[in-house]
């Protein structure tokens, strides 16, 4: 989400996306106001001096733009500068939302511009199906943007369903398929704006589940709108001036997420169908990240006047998490403690694993991993897990290690 950030910071965004191995930004903007072509401006200027790219997602959610028609003008500019994502040399053109929008709009939106764009809108409400294109032919693909398990279903892992449809119908209609990956969804802003997507059997599940299928293309949600606590980069006091989002997001630094995620990029980039060399990116024996929420699900957060977020009770106490391990080492064992409790062993193997221990309650966690008698690596939580709380804060801590 674009909010008003200074030009030193967008730099810094992208420098740090480079070195993540990032090959874009998707610039998810909801107004033509000042505040947000501001920066829009100061990223396009950054970009196109660091070599790095950006493309658009419109916001059409409600409230917002309503049809395309609105931002072509805006748009068009921006398509012939050299940090313009481009796929194959057509431009990229995304959305939040837009599925009320006919077809005819679409075409009309396309011919208007001067440049042969990839449209590919990011639906959240659409039914997907084998013949999904049919009535929409002028879209170009269709993102995915639900990279959670729907309430509905309860706690369990983040489901491909409706991923494997999309991709089904892409593939049919000789289209392209952008798959999505989020951590969790959490706000607590006001009683409109408060609720919880699962985040337990999610990221580490999600990043096989990406290899595996092979979509077109990947998004990353999100790089940094605070505001939805699936931020895996820097955070900006900037666009949150006045803001109820610092309450919940303040000391929860989720960078700790890029101690996978580099390995993550290497392996889609080498074309990689599974996580089996998912490997260490900083020449250690091993690399992880391991999340959990500060406040337990059963605790005592009354004095919040917004309550618990809605659908919280899919929330789980857990520590869940990935270790990477260098190849050449085969007895390493990760060993993740809350208070004075263990909550689990895992015998780690070569490459990539994954883990959620089940039993968190109040203190602090911590992931060792050893040989033998030799400690070789681990992470420790800054903050405490509490059964009480002022605040009803269901943010994951992230660790990533090393430090």
């Amino acid at each position: 989400m674009i909010g008003d950030i200074t030009d030193d910071h967008t730099r810094q965004d992208i420098v740090d996306a480079k070195a993540l191995g990032l090959d874009a930004f998707a610039l998810n903007i909801n107004s033509l106001q000042p505040w947000a072509t501001g920066t829009v401006d100061h990223l396009f200027n950054n970009a196109d001096e660091l070599d790095f790219s950006l493309f658009f997602s419109f916001d059409m959610a409600p409230g917002y733009f309503t049809s395309p028609d609105q931002f072509s003008s805006y748009l068009q500019p921006y398509l012939s500068r050299p940090s313009y994502f481009k796929h194959k040399s057509q431009p990229l053109v995304s959305t939040f939302g837009g599925e009320s929008v006919p077809n005819s709009q679409w075409t009309t939106f396309k011919s208007t511009l001067d440049a042969n764009i990839l449209l590919i809108p990011g639906f959240y409400q659409a039914t997907p199906s084998t013949d999904f294109f049919s009535p929409l032919p002028a879209l170009d693909g269709v993102f995915n943007w639900n990279s959670w398990a729907p309430a509905s279903a309860g706690q369990i892992s983040v489901p491909t369903t409706d991923d494997t449809a999309f991709l089904a119908a892409a593939r049919n209609a000789s289209k392209l398929f952008m798959l999505g990956i989020s951590p969790l969804q959490f706000k607590h802003i006001d009683s409109s704006q408060n609720w919880y997507r699962r985040g337990e059997s999610n990221l580490e599940v999600r990043l096989a589940q990406a290899l595996a299928l092979q979509p077109d293309m990947l998004e990353i949600q999100t790089w940094n709108d605070a505001g939805e606590s699936h931020y895996v980069g820097n955070i900006w006091d900037e666009p949150m001036t006045g803001s109820p989002i610092h309450g919940y997001v303040d000391g929860y630094d989720h960078r700790g997420y890029q101690q996978i995620l580099a390995s993550f990029v290497q392996a889609w980039k080498r074309g990689d169908e599974d996580t089996t060399n998912m490997v260490p990116t900083n020449g250690k024996v091993v690399q992880g990240t391991f999340w959990h929420h500060t406040l337990t699900v059963g605790a005592d957060c009354g004095a919040d006047a917004l309550g618990k977020p809605g659908n919280v009770d899919i929330a789980e106490d857990v520590v869940s998490g990935i270790v990477l391990v260098a190849k050449g080492n085969k007895k390493l064992v990760a060993v993740v403690s809350n208070g004075d409790k263990e909550l689990g062993k895992l015998a780690l193997e070569e490459g990539y694993n994954k883990f959620k221990f089940e039993g968190l309650g109040a203190g602090k966690v911590q992931l060792e991993v050893w040989d033998g008698s030799t400690m070789v690596g681990g992470g420790y939580a800054p903050m405490e897990v509490v059964t009480e709380a002022e605040l009803c804060n269901y943010n994951f801590q992230v660790v990533g290690f090393p430090g």
